[in-house]
Parts: C-alpha cells; sequence; structure tokens
C-alpha cells in the first residue's frame, strides 16, 4: 500500500528545493535594483540621518584614537583640558568662551566606566553633559540636576543591565558603547581661571572594576579604526564612514524604516561601501543626493527658530532626524534646553545675514529684557562658514553678564556692539569685535529662567548702526 506521507528522502528534495527559493527570493528582493530618483531621495535623508554619526567620529579620533592630532591626551578614559576657547580651537565648531571645557570618551564595551565629580562652590556653574555617538545628549551631572556636591556616576553600555553599584548616584546610558562628555565649568572672571584648572585636575574617571577594587574583565575586541579624513563630510567618503560606524551602534527599533531604505542603497552596518556595484546613474544620483543633504542643513542653518530642538534625548527627539543633525551641523555638543538655553540670530533687523564687512550694529536690552538667568548669559561670535571665533584686538571673543566693566545705562538697559571696526574708545566695554565678512553671534544663557524656558522671553534686533566704508 502506498504511504499517505511523503518518504524522508522526497522531505529533504522538497526542503532543499524551498530553502534554494527562499535563498532566490532573499537575492532578488536585495539586490532588486533601485532607481536614481529614489536613490537620490534615499541618499539625502541617509546623509542627514548619518551626519552627526559622522561628525561625532570626527571628535572621538581626533580626540582619543589618533596619537598624532595636538587633541590626543591618551586615549580613551583620559581627560582633555582646555582654557579658555581661542581661534585655534577647531575640535568642534561653535565652542563657548565662558566655561572651559574638559573632553573624554570611554568605551564601556568591556565594562561600565564610573565617573567622579567633586564638591565645588555654591555660587559656580558645572556640568558634565555625556553624548553618544548618534549626538543623543544623555546625561547631564552636576549643578542643574544634581547640585554642587559632587558624586559618582556610572557610564555604560546600551546593554548593560546590572545592579547600580553601591555609592552611584545614576547610570548614564546611550544607543553606543562609545561615549563622550564635555564637561563645562564656569570661569566667573579671566582671574579665576586657575580656580577652573583645579576643579578640572579633580574630574576623575575610572572603569568599575577600579572602583569596586575587583580584577578587570577580558578587554573588548580590537578595532581597526578608519582614519578621519577632515572634511570627509563633503565627499563621498562619507559613506564608508557611514557603514563602518553604524557596526558601533545598537540598532535601535525606532531607526528602523530609515535603516531598511539606506540598504537599498549599500547602507549597512560593517558593510564595505562599495558604490562600483551601482549603475553610474545611481552612483550620481547618490553623490547628488549627498549634496542635497549638504544643502539642506546649509540653508536650515540661517533660517532655524528653535535650538531647543537641536539637543535631545532619544525620547524628546522621536525621529525628528532633521534637527538633530542640524544640531551637529551648527553646534555639536550643545546642551539641554533647561541647562543651558541658546540663542542664535543669523540676520539683522532688516532679515539680512550679519556681516561685518558690509555694516555695523548693535543690540539692546532694555531693563526688562536683559535675560532672566540664574547662573550667567553671554553673546559669542563665531565667524562663517566655520563657526570658529574670531581673531581681534582686544582678544574678546564673548561678552556678557560676568564681562568685567560691562556698562548699563542710566536706565539700566545694556547696548551690545558687533562691528569689525570699534564702535569708540567709550563704548569698547561693550563691544564683541566680528570679522570683516559673514558672521553668526550665539547667545547662551545658563541656568535659563522661567521666562526663557516658556519662550515667553525673546531676542531683542540686532540693527544696523551704519555701513563700513570701503
Amino acid at each position: 500500500m502506498r504511504s499517505k506521507t511523503m518518504s524522508t528522502k522526497a522531505r529533504s528534495i522538497f526542503a532543499l528545493l524551498l530553502c534554494g527559493l527562499c535563498l532566490y527570493v532573499g537575492t532578488a528582493t536585495a539586490t532588486t535594483p533601485v532607481t536614481a530618483q529614489e536613490a537620490r531621495e534615499i541618499a539625502r535623508e541617509a546623509y542627514i540621518f548619518n551626519y552627526p554619526l559622522v561628525m561625532m567620529y570626527r571628535t572621538m579620533y581626533i580626540q582619543a584614537i589618533d596619537p598624532t592630532s595636538e587633541s590626543y591626551r591618551g586615549g580613551f578614559g583620559k581627560w582633555l583640558h582646555l582654557g579658555t576657547s581661542t581661534p585655534k580651537d577647531t575640535d568642534i565648531v561653535s565652542p563657548n568662551n565662558d566655561s572651559p571645557y574638559s573632553y573624554a570618551w570611554v568605551d564601556t564595551r568591556a565594562e561600565p566606566w564610573v565617573l567622579t565629580l567633586p564638591k565645588i562652590e555654591k555660587d559656580r556653574f558645572y556640568t558634565s553633559q555625556w553624548d553618544d555617538l548618534w549626538s543623543f545628549v544623555i546625561g547631564n551631572a552636576g549643578s542643574v540636576d544634581d547640585g554642587n556636591d559632587g558624586g559618582n556616576f556610572l557610564l555604560a553600555a546600551p546593554t548593560w543591565k546590572g545592579k547600580l553599584p553601591e555609592g552611584i548616584k545614576k547610570v548614564i546610558q546611550g544607543d553606543s558603547a562609545f561615549l563622550g562628555s564635555l564637561t563645562r565649568t564656569q570661569l566667573i572672571e579671566p582671574r579665576d581661571l586657575p580656580n577652573v584648572k583645579r576643579i578640572q585636575q579633580e574630574y576623575k574617571l575610572q572603569p568599575l572594576s577600579a572602583y569596586l577594587g575587583k580584577s578587570a574583565p577580558a578587554p573588548a575586541s580590537k578595532i581597526d579604526w578608519m582614519p578621519w579624513v577632515e572634511d570627509a563630510e563633503k565627499t563621498d567618503k562619507f559613506w564608508a564612514y557611514t557603514n563602518f560606524l553604524l557596526a558601533l551602534t545598537t540598532p535601535n527599533p525606532q531607526d528602523k524604516p530609515v535603516l531598511d531604505r539606506m540598504a537599498k542603497i549599500g547602507l549597512v552596518a560593517g558593510k564595505p561601501w562599495n558604490p562600483s556595484a551601482m549603475g553610474k546613474d545611481v552612483q550620481d544620483a547618490i553623490a547628488a543626493g549627498l549634496k542635497d543633504g549638504m544643502d539642506t542643513l546649509k540653508k536650515g542653518s540661517t533660517t532655524f527658530k528653535d535650538p531647543a530642538l537641536f539637543f535631545r534625548t532619544r525620547k524628546d527627539t522621536n525621529k525628528d532626524y532633521y534637527n538633530r543633525a542640524l544640531g551637529a551641523f551648527v553646534g555639536i555638543f550643545g546642551n539641554w534646553g533647561r541647562i543651558s538655553t541658546y540663542f542664535a540670530a543669523p540676520r539683522d533687523d532688516q532679515g539680512e545675514l550679519l556681516d561685518g564687512s558690509k555694516y555695523s550694529y548693535a543690540l539692546t536690552f532694555t531693563k526688562d529684557q536683559i535675560p532672566e538667568v540664574k547662573n550667567f548669559w553671554s553673546w559669542t561670535m563665531y565667524k562663517l562658514p566655520e563657526r570658529w571665533l574670531v581673531d581681534n584686538p582686544l582678544d574678546r571673543y564673548s561678552i556678557g553678564s560676568a564681562t568685567p566693566g560691562l556698562k548699563a545705562a542710566a536706565d539700566g538697559s545694556i547696548t551690545l556692539y558687533f562691528s569689525a571696526r570699534s564702535p569708540g574708545k567709550d563704548k569698547e566695554s561693550n563691544w564683541l569685535p566680528a570679522p570683516e565678512g559673514p558672521f553668526w553671534p550665539i547667545l547662551r544663557t545658563y541656568g535659563p529662567g522661567k521666562a526663557i524656558l516658556d519662550k515667553t522671553w525673546k531676542v531683542p534686533p540686532i540693527k544696523r548702526t551704519g555701513s563700513v566704508s570701503k
């Protein structure tokens, strides 16, 4: 009698045929050609999505990986303490000049690290901001959230789920095992710099095993780092960095739709970037999409309304990849708005971009308009397109509530002068020198008050005070 069930041999043959069909379908799906138009749209989206990742790598590479870099201080877990920023400081765009920076990077793949902050004076501001490789702000240990009594904080990989050790205040985690800090210590006045340097030397980083007095675990696997090439974000090298860096992050389900689209043009974690596998029309379309992404960010840098949208947690960002990228473009390592709120003023009262080669400018805070802050406020001057500080005869790169000699009028108002040339000896105390060309001033408010946080406070217009004679 013939068996009603399939024989073992028949089942095996059927399984092989089915498996082959699956492989065929999978291969067909993976190699389904993308149109040039679709490739361009995907490339533009991918550029904006990955821009913070690539630019955070630039900073990490020159500070923690490349021993030939002037910013290198020994690798991961080592501090790079700076004084007040100058035009020579180009590690990041739009550096501030009010709170000297301390940079550090940690690799938490093998084990978490412990950050220790010292106790400082009650009237000084400090914050140890930490970002992951996506430029999400993942934690701020310091004055606003924790006070000035110092403490210990755990820096952990996204997959870490251990018990919080005794003596640790809280854990700081992001979407990558590589975490970077821009720690700020307030400089109260120029003569105060030795005190800032003393505090900086008390910042401490140590592996969790060292903190607990235990043996260290086995080290994480060695990484063959991609050397950073300056301005790579403007070329197709950007895509090679993207694939390399995606493998150093932990995928988040929130990003799956964009990651799936990126895969259509060969952007896959850990995969070599191989544009030659695509037709020339698609290659050209991807190049055009990269330029579209660059142009989008460049245009956005002069038209944005709310910098508070730039620097957020993943939860608060909620797929707003454009503003995340714009934050990295105009001021990477910017902070949460409740820690320090930023205001940019790219245009004058006539709606034109600011340019020190064309006009002189002034801004007036009436007595009631002076920014309400817990700590202090300041304007910092940047030249465009680099967004770096501006060389000037006063060696003054910022001006604000803590500036020695800042003058108020009899009615309590404060007028500040933004110009490439002196507004006059009697006004130089309130002068923030500008370059002879396009510029971009940023107002920072540290410990912003209620009116700033609820967005009822507005920046006064920057008005032209005269034309620059040629």
